[in-house]
């Protein structure tokens, strides 16, 4: 995955967003973080709980919250499936 890419397109973007908070940003890093040893536009399976961990979150909701926020946004797709055995579906977007 072209990481350079995405932090660029990212860091681009959220300058004009004032919508956009830390919370935001550090979920979008450990997403990415997470993402750059997979092929370009393939969707990662994530665990929010993994995500959670890297960016230092102490709260569920606010994951979901920024996770919603962030798709609605249009800096990824997300997926979210609600079953503690099966990964939720993310697709970072370059803009």
């Amino acid at each position: 995955m072209e990481t350079l890419n995405l932090f660029s397109g990212f860091f681009d973007a959220i300058r004009k967003d004032p919508c956009v908070s830390t919370t935001h940003i550090s979920i979008y890093m450990a997403l990415v973080f997470y993402a750059k040893d997979q092929p370009a536009a393939t969707p990662i399976h994530v665990f929010g709980q993994q995500i959670i961990d890297i960016c230092k979150i102490s709260s569920r909701s606010t994951y979901y919250r920024c996770m919603h926020d962030l798709h609605a946004f249009g800096y990824l797709q997300y997926t979210p499936v609600f079953k503690r055995n099966k990964p939720s579906q993310v697709l970072l977007l370059a803009k």
